[in-house]
């Protein structure tokens, strides 16, 4: 009997059990559509994290103002009062002139409007290079310049979202938008950009919300916008009224964030380090600010991910190992079913390894073909998972073919033993059987 010859008999068998054949092809069929939809699911929210600490830049470092309380912030008030400062971008750059870009945010608070009423955006003040460190492209206009910092002139970029609450589908270039008290030109629109819902996205700026102000102009007309606790003593809310009162010099005039892009983005460790402990010395100790490395998230993630992709499979994987068991025993079955069957074959001149190979045969078919409706079972579940549950799934063809691959192997070693047991049964014993 040749090989197309047991395929076709392997198949008229399975036909011939319709309930059966599906039953010992259930475990191999959702083994291998729950490894492809897991991994597919891991590969995606990968992918997700991946590209929003690229959006971050893994060449750069942040340096951002920090929320305290309690006592560390009575200490505060006593020997760092301002927090993170204008000041401290002057000293990074005196200690990292490998830097590429230093660039201050100031977020501020300000009612924005075109009419009556205010939208709730953001307003950031901040310098020329933002553009470049946040890998934010114009859509139309032009950003920030140096001379609009040094003049102190009253012009303004909306982001993607920002324009969209302001203006509508007007085009909003060379209009005008209400800051607060004053009244700023709008020169430069940015292309939207696409903010997840990750762990990663968390430490991410949503860039279309926002509204850029030369940072000149928010040291002048603005007052920082801080999630800062409220003050617990009433020395500390002394303080506090007193700052608000006496605006404070430009050096001395708070920050949201600093960036800090490198030449190299193997040297943003070694720069975070620099600046922690240059900040560690002008802040006297304490520590109201927080230092974040995309390129450190991006290995966490990776290393995050590597885990929970093994542990994925591995249970995934649970499943084919409990089909496998299910072919071997239904396969044990049908040796014992088809005993008469064997005995003829073999008295009819069919060799022991015609035995072997017919039920091989047999149990690959049952496994490619549970493993086929897998795959499509599979990447069908893993495209319902993207749009009802509306996570970002990615079809792996390495899981694919793995996930295919594997559940041939298994069809091999569980259709082995039974295959064998077929092939030994004594040919005058089977003829008397049944």
């Amino acid at each position: 009997m040749g090989i197309l010859d047991a395929i076709q008999t392997g198949l008229t068998e399975l036909l011939s059990h319709k309930m059966r054949s599906m039953l010992t092809m259930l475990g191999v069929i959702f083994g291998v559509a729950a490894v492809i939809a897991m991994v597919s699911i891991g590969e995606g929210a990968k992918q997700e994290a991946l590209d929003q600490i690229k959006q971050m830049g893994i060449d750069v470092v942040h340096v951002k103002r920090a929320v305290i309380a309690g006592e560390l912030l009575e200490k505060a008030e006593e020997r760092s009062p301002y927090g993170l400062k204008y000041s401290d971008v002057n000293s990074i750059t005196l200690v990292c002139p490998f830097a590429k870009r230093i660039v201050p945010l100031r977020e501020v608070f300000a009612d924005v409007k075109v009419g009556e009423t205010p939208v709730p955006i953001k307003v950031v003040g901040t310098t020329p290079g933002y553009e470049l460190v946040s890998r934010s492209q114009l859509q139309e206009g032009r950003f920030l310049t140096q001379q609009d910092v040094e003049d102190n002139r009253p012009v303004c970029v909306l982001g993607a979202a920002a324009k969209r609450e302001l203006f509508g589908f007007d085009n909003p270039v060379r209009k005008t938008v209400k800051i607060g008290q004053g009244i700023f030109r709008v020169v430069g629109l940015m292309e939207p950009k696409e903010i997840g819902s990750s762990k990663a996205s968390a430490a991410m700026r949503d860039f279309n919300s926002d509204i850029y102000i030369p940072i000149t102009v928010s040291f002048s007309n603005f007052q920082i916008y801080s999630q800062q606790a409220v003050p617990a003593t009433i020395t500390s809310l002394r303080a506090l009224v007193g700052k608000m009162n006496n605006r404070p010099s430009r050096e001395n005039s708070g920050v949201s964030e600093i960036i800090v892009q490198v030449q190299d983005d193997t040297a943003t460790p070694a720069t975070a380090s620099i600046i922690r402990s240059v900040l560690n010395r002008q802040h006297k100790g304490i520590r109201d600010y927080e230092i974040l490395i995309p390129a450190e998230l991006l290995r966490q993630q990776q290393q995050t991910q590597k885990i929970f992709s093994i542990v994925m499979g591995a249970i995934a994987s649970i499943s084919l190992l409990v089909g496998g068991i299910g072919i071997m025993n239904i396969m044990l079955a049908t040796v014992t079913q088809r005993t008469r069957e064997i005995g003829i074959r073999r008295c009819i001149g069919a060799t022991r390894w015609d035995i072997v190979r017919q039920f091989m045969l047999e149990a690959m078919v049952i496994t490619c073909l549970g493993g086929l409706i897998g795959v499509a079972m599979g990447i069908g579940g893993a495209h319902a998972i993207s749009i009802y549950a509306g996570w970002r799934t990615l079809v792996s063809t390495q899981a694919v073919m793995l996930s295919f691959g594997v559940s041939a192997v298994v069809g091999i070693v569980f259709g082995l033993y039974p295959a064998v047991r077929a092939a030994m049964v004594d040919p005058i014993e089977a003829l008397r059987y049944g």
